[in-house]
């Protein structure tokens, strides 16, 4: 009789990046047998989580850091997958701060020419001849599967904004990304009547980009901040905080519903 092979527990961490030390610190706080220090001149954290092993990193702001810090934990940890979590400007004028998108697709939001009427977007020539590089990036089709089933069994905690209590919504939708920080009112109107992006931020697109192209599964998990405005100070840094937590929540209970093996 064929004996039947066992499958080959998980070895291979999952990757967690976040831009800021807000974005993470609620799941380093839940690692085991975690140990920190620097990586290429990132933070990092390495450990498990809900018996997973795990790589937390933080990046910093942008869509230049970001790529560079994922290339090189991908490069140094060889992950599973890469999972990014984070807070993000509110395009969509139906979501709530703290409401979650689980991004089905990240897009450059400057990639192409700016015209009078806006941006066109378009490809750019890639590294090899012939090759073009899009400007959006989907997430992989088993994340994605896997996170949608997670929705479905996660029970988010109420979330306090002024004087309203409520309960976050877990959805798929899109982000998008580039350096700008605030954008004009016409700025997000082209982005919402030409991308139908829900979460403006400064990261995902870059880091869907860099996994794209060394063939990493990602997936990109943000929670909405502050609506998008040409100045988000004031209100960003109110907001931010409730926003971050929520995607790591959600992250960490993602991460519960991993496979065993791979």
């Amino acid at each position: 009789m064929e004996k039947i092979k066992k499958p080959r527990k998980r070895t291979r961490p999952t990757l967690i990046l976040g831009a800021m030390p807000s974005e993470t610190v609620p799941i380093e706080a839940l690692m085991k047998m975690s140990k920190s220090g620097l990586s290429d001149g990132f933070p990092c954290h390495q450990g498990r989580l809900h018996g997973h092993p795990v790589v937390v990193g933080t990046t910093g702001v942008g869509i230049t850091n970001s790529a560079m810090c994922a290339a090189l934990f991908i490069a140094r940890f060889q992950p599973g997958e890469l999972i990014f979590t984070g807070s993000g400007a509110r395009i969509n004028q139906k979501l709530r701060t703290g409401d979650v998108i689980i991004a089905k697709k990240s897009i450059h939001h400057c990639a192409g020419n700016l015209t009078d009427n806006g941006v066109i977007y378009r490809k750019v020539r890639g590294p090899t001849k012939g090759s073009m590089t899009h400007y959006a990036f989907s997430a992989d089709p088993g994340l994605l599967k896997l996170a949608k089933e997670a929705a479905r069994n996660y029970i988010p905690g109420n979330v306090k904004v002024g004087d309203q209590c409520y309960r976050p919504i877990v959805r798929v939708g899109s982000v998008c990304s580039s350096d700008l920080f605030g954008v004009t009112s016409a700025r997000i109107k082209d982005i919402r009547n030409k991308l139908g992006c829900d979460l403006m931020e400064m990261e995902s697109s870059a880091v869907g980009q860099v996994c794209h192209h060394l063939k990493v599964p990602h997936l990109v998990i943000r929670s909405g901040s502050n609506s998008a405005q040409p100045d988000p100070g004031v209100h960003y840094r109110r907001l931010g905080q409730i926003a971050a937590r929520q995607a790591a929540l959600f992250t960490i209970h993602l991460v519960s519903m991993l496979p065993e093996s791979q």
